[in-house]
């Protein structure tokens, strides 16, 4: 059997046992979702690939389905402690665990199938369960906030179907290692693209979902929402943008603009923003914006794709201990205003150095991967047009003030006595520093030579 099964029938037996009891689900599931994590880390670190007309998983897709299993692994960790703090379920918890196992499961199986129709079953299978997920807790904003982001991603999907059907009536398949496209056709298909599964990606202006569906969801979802899923997404818009520049340069002009527009806008709803999941969710937009101007930059440096994936990776690793830790600090203080949460560092120093840490990570600060994938991204962008360097820049620049300001705030701010478990600390922290790890590794590939700029 493919090593790439293991990946998909784990999770799946996780949400299996999951439905028995809540008690297997709180045992399986974190060990069944570890062994997942490491199986995909052993794939990516062996350089497994596979293409035989039902998989195809190469080096992008092996990187995702890692980002998908460690933070499924973390998220299960953190939710040890989430479930607890549950007063008043929408439904019963054990059918939480299964629901966060099938929310991994359809990433993965969306990330490494070769049918780009199978792909879009896929990520219409991520919005049914991760809307159950955002209601978990029962209160009136979490069903508000998972009403809107299945009527918003549902519309952006439906567009992406239109995709799919125009581009099987024009090539007679939908295998993306087979999918060619006469010109016209390929434009109007990576524009059909870049909306609707931009719309699950949270490119602007199809990203007024994502405040309210992380501002509402559990904070292990929303670091699964924010780490993971917009990067699913964004892989399979890869796969059009792709097969759309085999036959046209068409398809990155429009790819470009959305990026940039993205960076541009999401960093200045991060500098106005009042609540701290909605700023979060924010700056996961400005790296999704940043991701999308490197795909379409690809198509002229095409060693730029692996730095994106980089960014990618470990931002999910960041921006899953920003939520989770910022979680942790909306209920020990009470209120989701920023305002309201200050002395961080000195109350809980575990969470302060994460939070801290993990913002700067996502902003791009060295020694973080993040900034030689963005310091390349706007160089990119500098050899083709002054002015595509200069918005990408100025827009990266905005958001790394914007949340490091936020945070900085928060971190060293009034000093208010509050108390975090250790043990609710740690994940976090851990994420954190796998992220650092992970950096450190790719600068260290970059002074051997691995890895070329």
């Amino acid at each position: 059997m493919e090593p790439v099964a293991y990946i998909l029938i784990l999770p799946l037996t996780a949400a299996i046992i999951s439905l028995v009891s809540e008690s297997l689900a709180g045992l399986f599931t974190p060990v069944l979702s570890l062994a997942t994590a490491v199986v995909s880390a052993d794939m990516l670190m062996r350089g497994y690939t596979v293409s035989n007309g039902t998989f195809h998983a190469d080096w992008y897709s092996i990187v995702t389905v890692s980002m998908i299993s460690w933070l499924y692994f973390f998220a299960s960790l953190s939710s040890l402690h989430y479930v607890k703090r549950v007063e008043r379920p929408f439904f019963r918890l054990s059918l939480y665990w299964a629901l966060l196992s099938l929310f991994a499961l359809s990433m993965i199986f969306t990330a490494v199938v070769s049918n780009l129709g199978w792909m879009w079953i896929g990520l219409e299978g991520t919005t049914i369960v991760s809307a159950l997920l955002i209601i978990t807790d029962g209160k009136k904003r979490n069903v508000e906030g998972a009403w809107r982001y299945m009527i918003i991603a549902s519309a952006g999907l439906g567009i992406a179907f239109l995709s799919v059907v125009v581009a099987y009536s024009s090539a007679g398949t939908l295998d993306i290692t087979r999918l060619t496209l006469p010109e016209k056709t390929a434009v109007l298909v990576s524009l059909l693209g870049i909306i609707g599964f931009g719309t699950k990606a949270g490119i602007f202006p199809m990203h007024s979902w994502l405040p309210d569906a992380h501002g509402s969801a559990p904070s292990p979802v929303s670091a699964m929402l924010s780490g993971t899923l917009l990067p699913t997404a964004l892989l399979v818009y890869m796969r059009i943008f792709h097969a759309a520049t085999e036959v046209t340069s068409k398809p990155v002009y429009p790819a470009l603009a959305a990026g940039i527009l993205t960076i541009m806008v999401a960093s200045v709803l991060m500098a106005s923003q009042r609540f701290l999941k909605r700023l979060l969710a924010y700056s996961s937009m400005d790296v999704m914006g940043i991701a999308l101007t490197g795909i379409a930059l690809s198509y002229y440096h095409p060693q730029l794709l692996r730095l994106v994936f980089i960014l990618l990776a470990v931002h999910a690793l960041s921006k899953g201990a920003l939520f989770i830790s910022g979680g942790s600090l909306v209920r020990a203080y009470g209120t989701h205003e920023i305002e309201e949460i200050g002395g961080v560092l000195s109350s809980t120093r575990l969470t302060g150095y994460t939070f801290a840490l993990s913002a700067l990570s996502v902003t791009g600060a060295p020694p973080f991967a993040t900034f030689p994938a963005e310091l390349v991204v706007v160089g990119s962008a500098f050899i083709y047009s002054r002015w595509w360097a200069l918005l990408t820049g100025t827009g990266i620049l905005l958001s790394f003030l914007a949340l490091n300001w936020h945070s900085m705030r928060m971190v060293f701010g009034e000093e208010r006595n509050v108390e975090l478990s250790l043990r609710e600390e740690a994940v976090p922290f851990v994420m954190m520093l796998v992220a650092l790890g992970i950096s450190l590794y790719v600068w260290y590939l970059m002074a051997e030579g691995g890895l070329i700029l």
